[in-house]
């Protein structure tokens, strides 16, 4: 795959708990879309998890990731996670666009209530890729019967 010189996102996945290790992804609870919350005045703990496609032309360079979040009319959330990231140039891989997994395993953001929202990453200062999810107030499980 040639992307030339830009930098693509090819995933946002969100996840109860997300690591990347040696090039894979280990996932408990991923890919959700709408998410329970208890309370929403307390911080709520979660898992993003993404790939980043990298063009040999775009390797050995220090790229700046900000993952930022809003909700459906656009409006900030209190929530950013900056990061940096380089990828190497591997003597097998001469040429070869790279694929870099990258997550960030323990996210935290109080919600201002249900709705939705949009977890949006950028990457050196241009957005790349979003997702969106709902958030819902959780319904508590009933009390079994008394016996």
């Amino acid at each position: 795959m040639d992307l030339g010189d830009r930098l693509e996102v090819d995933f946002i996945v969100l996840a109860d708990r997300a690591e990347a290790i040696n090039g894979k992804l280990y996932m408990m609870g991923g890919a959700w879309d709408r998410l329970g919350v208890g309370d929403f005045r307390q911080p709520i703990m979660f898992s993003i998890a993404l790939a980043v496609l990298v063009p040999w032309s775009m390797t050995n360079q220090s790229h700046k990731m900000a993952i930022t979040m809003r909700d459906a009319d656009g409006n900030p959330i209190d929530f950013r996670i900056e990061a940096s990231f380089v990828t190497g140039r591997p003597p097998q891989l001469n040429g070869e666009t790279q694929r870099v997994l990258l997550t960030m395993p323990a996210a935290t953001v109080v919600l201002p209530g249900p709705g939705a929202f949009v977890v949006v990453v950028s990457i050196n200062g241009q957005e790349m890729r979003s997702v969106r999810f709902a958030a819902t107030r959780a319904v508590p499980n009933p009390a079994p019967p008394a016996a």
